[in-house]
């Protein structure tokens, strides 16, 4: 029985009050704190009358953290010691918290949310024990608090609302009882609803009628009835929200201040329901003219207040809204349920565009996002309603594409609403860059809708541009006296997202069906963008990229190449006055390269109308470079890679490769100087000639050492653009006739016309990488200067994207670029390893077999290379293997695996898992260690840095061995009939199994024993890395490993025992992480199925899990060894062989010491029924199985 409250120890109720005082008190010292917390929390864990002291607690006079506590303190022992609490007792529990709700609460207006919400949570535990089953009269209980007054409606509300989350959304109860719960809750709901929309309808006609206190209560009472529908319209039958008419009630509160909000919520959820079409038909009553009436005036009403923040998630609920409910239309249209073209279609499209022209960037970034559905559907695109408003979308894609709203401007009315949501550039950066891509996708589907409309709409934009004066703004600084722009000028914004529309135009106009542009409207507009001269640098850039983007006309006036390449070569040369080639600004350096850039582009995309103008760009670039002070080395080399692809439309080898051979000579000349020879020879050679043991020399001219980096530099990146941009031609005739086939007894081989010139140039590099590698020697690591301490360092961007911050938005458009000496420094050894295994790597995918051929080529790149391996740094060793290793394995032609690729890998692979073992053991350690003493690492420390690199390593060479073992292997070799029996990619088959089988290369590894162990062992280890990519990426490799090793007789017991226990033992690390941990049973299962009759020893292993069921494994064997006839489905095996390792599967850290919660049994609520099962027919003992007695009806 509860004791009367005049019986308690009132001494032990004060006490417990003014412990909670003294927590709760800022000014207590830290050792009272401690104490007072002690005594609650004993009291809490021990007191064997808690429910009696929290209702005493919970009393009205008292404090609000008394009260508090006190709740908290009944709501403990009903979760974690209800089998303690007697059933007298628990009645009486019953009794005083309906009390409590009815008679310990202050007013509505007045009571605490934290009170409420303690009230509520004390009820919503009892009913999660005792509903319906033993309180069946549940919510006549409620019925009648409600007609109390509006205090004890809100905390019925409540009550329901939270109870609805913690059984539908949030689970935290046991299957079976949260099983009960729902259908209970399903089988009232009917009841439920009627009594949600009765008080809403009673309280808003009292919130609209009177004002005061009164209206004030009923606003609550309306707000809490909205946040408790939250709880249902998301998931009950959609029958109850059509019959209870709901849709148009959240229509209408939409207008009004306080309710607008919550109704949008509410209306989000029931409009963004999933299920067949047929329950998602009847939302399309918000097609209805009233309810897109109040959707517009809704929205037109919110733009009025832009600095309110509760108005901009108005807006933003509004456009979800609209988002949710066309996907509905577009899945509909079309579908059994279709109805067509949906009324008031038209007056949705003018919401839609409505917000398409909001000033706010991220909710036109939502609202693109069903412009781009629409597009894309079949019906929808081509319904006339909408087609009539792609011209208004097309002309608001020209607004869209504008770079303004950054929250540091105030450029535009955008600005104001990038305040609201974003704390920096950088943020609201990541969500404008999204909007341009979405808004540059719809302009290309509605290109492909609407050539001449969209082109039309380009062409005038360009033609305006073309026109106006340029405006550079108030913000420009400096610049206004150079009267050029930078990245914030009117001008310069316009031009650019001009630039960008016209491009996404172009992308689709000659590839769409409709009616096309005029061809000479489109060669007008070149001429005139070609006339235009400009001498602001950021503008020119953008004028290129019209230019670039209005190429395909080039195919219908061939004559215009000569004034393209005119203007491509004046922005190449392009300067302002007073520049010079060493203090040009960062503006004048991009639209030089981009001007080389553009010339690629459109040598890469019209070969064939360049080809006769070779000659003439041969000729302007050797008169270029006559003038030293006029091309930097990238633009240089950027203009070599235009020739050598206008030189591959030539289709004859001997001519390509004399071309190549020309252009190659300075570099070879320098490349085999005694200069380089000596400087490559060794580390401290090298190290006096780039400087690096040197102090820093400033300026730049004046650096020999820099002159020397340069040279090599330059050296380096010619031939990388030699050997990417030289190519045979793709057609097996063309290329046998220009003399590129070389036959052999079996193969055709083809033949780049760079190979001869390339090669010779190997060793140089190969030294040169070697060389650089011996820096990290220690010896080497102090003959550095100080000034270039850091110059192995990695890049500061580089680390930046590593560590995931964005970069800064910062407009350096007019800066002259300058680098600090040690800057220079690591960009020139970045780029020596970067580049140079580029160059290998690009010579195993582009020289073929010639390049496989090379006598001793695996002896020098373990001698030269790989012995050095182990000095590089983490994120050096990456770049070796991502640049060099996987190109070199992929392009391996068969008959050079055991030549080059496995030579290789004998070397590399044992010396990664040994660096990769030894790291994620250094790193597990040091979390071990973080997490016993409660540390938080900062995210930009260096321990922080070299975690992240680790895990970059580690995928990149997991992903190595993914290729080498089941990738798709390149073959280098062409057949004659090649082209005439060419597969057709539609017919590939799509998908695959799971598990796929190992490849030709990978059936090698496996059948060589000094190297296919350290793969194996590397993957079992991987398993039980922290990284839960990497261990999906293993789970592929290991049944396809054992399969084959089994064949082969590979795999001792003792071997197959150590692999299930591998995989098993990683479900403690993974097992928290949903994906791994379903790759792993998966995994588990296949291996046990496929390997348990073989090897006896997997079963023992099964049987030494922890407090396993040995029962289950029975079963397990049982429904594994049944006859076809029986075959269980996989399913019920993978839960089945889930149930036996249960107890190994890891939690995540804030589940392991979790306390439960207690529940007792409870009387079913519905007792399960099974049919007789009827016999089969070979199992009827009667002789008579004539067809009358077969077909008879059964005497039941």
């Amino acid at each position: 029985m509860v004791v009367p409250a005049l019986q308690l120890q009132l001494e032990t109720a004060h006490a417990l009050a003014a412990a909670v005082e003294t927590v709760m008190n800022p000014y207590a010292t830290n050792e009272l704190r401690q104490e007072a917390h002690k005594i609650c929390e004993d009291f809490k864990e021990n007191s064997k009358i808690g429910v009696q002291y929290g209702f005493k607690l919970a009393e009205k006079n008292n404090s609000a953290v008394v009260r508090h506590f006190g709740l908290q303190l009944v709501e403990h022992c009903i979760k974690y010691r209800w089998n303690d609490i007697t059933d007298s007792d628990k009645s009486d529990l019953k009794v005083n918290t309906l009390k409590l709700i009815d008679q310990g609460t202050l007013d509505i207006l007045v009571e605490e949310q934290h009170i409420k919400d303690g009230v509520a949570r004390i009820i919503v535990e009892l009913m999660k024990r005792v509903w319906p089953q033993l309180w069946d009269n549940l919510f006549t209980d409620f019925t009648l608090l409600c007609q109390n007054g509006e205090t004890q409606t809100e905390l019925v509300l409540q009550i329901l609302l939270r109870f609805t989350e913690d059984v539908v959304r949030f689970q935290n109860i046991p299957q079976q009882r949260m099983r009960e719960l729902r259908l209970a809750l399903s089988s009232s709901m009917a009841s439920i609803f009627s009594f949600l929309l009765y008080i809403l309808k009673k309280h808003l006609e009292i919130y609209q009628t009177q004002s005061g206190p009164t209206g004030e209560k009923s606003c609550r009472i309306c707000q809490a009835v909205l946040d408790t529908l939250t709880a249902f319209v998301d998931w009950v039958m959609v029958i109850h929200i059509t019959e209870s008419q709901i849709l148009p009630l959240l229509c209408s509160l939409l207008t009004d201040k306080e309710l607008c909000l919550r109704a949008s919520e509410c209306l989000l959820l029931i409009v963004g329901r999933k299920g067949r079409p047929c329950e998602r038909k009847p939302l399309m009553v918000l097609f209805n003219e009233e309810a897109m009436t109040v959707l517009l005036q809704a929205a037109n009403n919110a733009t009025e207040h832009i600095t309110e923040s509760n108005n901009f998630i108005f807006l933003k609920r509004l456009c979800e809204i609209l988002f949710e409910t066309g996907k509905q239309l577009c899945i509909l249209w079309g579908s059994a349920e279709d109805t067509g073209q949906p009324p008031n279609f038209e007056m949705y499209l003018k919401a839609l565009l409505a917000f398409t022209e909001h000033p706010s960037q991220s909710l036109r970034h939502m609202i693109y996002s069903i412009w781009m559905v629409f597009l894309r559907h079949p019906l929808a695109s081509k319904d006339p309603v909408f087609q009539a408003v792609v011209p208004t979308l097309v002309r608001s894609g020209t607004v869209c594409l504008h770079k303004v709203g950054y929250p540091s401007q105030n450029n535009s009315l955008s600005c104001e609403y990038s305040r609201l949501e974003f704390d920096s550039d950088e943020e609201f950066n990541v969500v404008l860059s999204n909007l341009r891509v979405i808004v540059v996708e719809t302009i290309r589907l509605m290109s492909s809708m609407f050539p001449k409309l969209t082109f039309s709409v380009a062409s005038a934009w360009l033609l305006e541009n073309l026109s106006k004066p340029i405006e550079i703004g108030p913000g420009a600084g400096k610049n206004i006296e150079k009267g050029i722009c930078n990245l914030s000028s009117p001008s310069f914004i316009t031009w650019d997202a001009c630039s960008v529309f016209l491009e996404a135009v172009m992308s689709k106009v000659f590839l769409a069906d409709g009616e096309q542009p005029s061809i000479q409207e489109g060669i007008d507009l070149l001429y005139k963008t070609l006339d235009y001269e400009m001498q602001d640098p950021l503008i020119l850039s953008a004028v290129l990229s019209c230019i670039s983007a209005l190429f395909p006309f080039l195919n219908h006036s061939p004559k215009t190449v000569p004034r393209v390449l005119t203007k491509i070569f004046g922005a190449v040369v392009f300067n302002l006055p007073g520049q010079t080639k060493s203090k040009r600004s960062q503006a004048v350096k991009n639209v030089r390269v981009h001007a080389c850039s553009v010339l690629v582009k459109v040598c890469k995309n019209y070969p064939d109308l360049f080809l006769p103008e070779f000659n003439h760009l041969y000729d302007c670039m050797k008169q270029l470079d006559t003038d030293p002070d006029q091309l930097s080395q990238m633009e240089k080399i950027i203009l070599i890679e235009a020739l050598i692809i206008v030189s591959n439309q030539f289709h004859d080898f001997k001519r390509q490769s004399a071309f190549i051979e020309e252009i190659i000579l300075p570099v070879k000349l320098l490349w085999s100087s005694a200069d380089f020879a000596k400087a490559f020879s060794s580390p401290d050679c090298f190290m006096s000639y780039v400087g690096l043991d040197q102090a820093a020399v400033e300026p730049s001219s004046a650096d020999t050492c820099g002159i020397n980096r340069s040279h090599i530099l330059n050296c380096i990146n010619t031939i990388l653009a030699i050997i990417k941009r030289s190519q045979c031609p793709s057609e097996y005739s063309v290329a046998q006739a220009g003399g590129f086939i070389i036959k052999d007894t079996t193969n055709s081989i083809m033949c780049n016309p760079a190979t001869s010139h390339v090669i010779p140039l190997l060793d140089n590099l190969v030294t040169l990488l070697k060389t650089a590698a011996c820096l990290f020697k220690p010896e080497y690591m102090s003959l550095r200067h100080n000034d270039f301490i850091k110059a192995y360092d990695i890049m500061e961007h580089d680390r930046l994207s590593i560590l995931g911050i964005p970069p800064a938005c910062v407009d350096n458009s007019d800066s002259l670029v300058y680098r600090h000496p040690l800057e220079r420094m690591q960009n020139f050894i970045t780029a020596v390893f970067e580049y140079g295994f580029h160059i290998l790597g690009n010579c195993c995918s582009c020289l073929g077999s010639e390049f496989y051929q090379m006598p001793g080529l695996a002896k020098g790149v373990k001698e030269n290379l790989l012995i050095y391996f182990k000095l590089l740094p983490d994120f050096r060793k990456r770049i070796f293997i991502r640049n060099f290793v996987k190109p070199l394995v992929q392009n391996c032609p068969k008959e050079h695996y055991q030549t080059v690729a496995i030579p290789v890998l004998l070397d590399l692979c044992p010396q990664v898992f040994q660096k990769l073992t030894e790291r994620w053991q250094q790193i597990n350690q040091r979390l071990e260690e973080m997490s016993k003493n409660d540390e938080e690492e900062d995210p930009e420390s260096q321990e922080v840095l070299e975690t992240q690199v680790m895990r970059q390593l580690t995928k990149e060479y997991i992903e190595l061995l993914v290729m080498i073992c089941i990738g798709k292997a390149l073959n280098t070799e062409i057949k004659e009939e090649q082209a005439m029996d060419e597969e057709d990619p539609s017919q590939k088959h799509q998908g695959g199994p799971i598990f796929k089988d190992l490849n030709d290369f990978g059936v090698t590894v496996t059948s060589t024993p000094e190297l296919y162990p350290c793969i194996i062992m590397c993957v079992l280890t991987g398993l039980s890395w922290p990284d839960s990519y990497v261990c999906h990426r293993c789970t592929m490799l290991i049944l396809p490993f054992c399969k084959q090793l089994i064949a082969t007789n590979q795999l001792s017991s003792e071997a197959m025992q150590h692999v299930f226990v591998s995989v098993l033992s990683s479900l403690q690390m993974h097992g928290h992480t949903e994906s791994c941990q379903s790759n792993l049973i998966s995994l588990g299962i296949a291996l046990y199925e496929s390997f348990s009759k073989s090897y006896p020893c997997m079963t023992e292993v099964l049987r030494q899990v922890p407090d396993v069921e040995k029962e289950l494994i029975k079963q397990l064997d049982e429904k594994i060894n049944a006859p076809p006839s029986k075959t269980c489905m996989e399913k019920k095996k993978k839960d089945l062989f889930r149930r036996i390792v249960s107890n190994l599967i890891g939690k995540d850290v804030s589940q392991r010491f979790q306390r439960h919660a207690q529940f007792s049994s409870l009387p079913r609520l519905f007792l399960e029924s099974r049919r007789a099962k009827n016999p089969r027919i070979d199992e009827i003992e009667n002789d008579a199985m004539g067809l009358c007695e077969l077909f008879a009806p059964s005497s039941d």
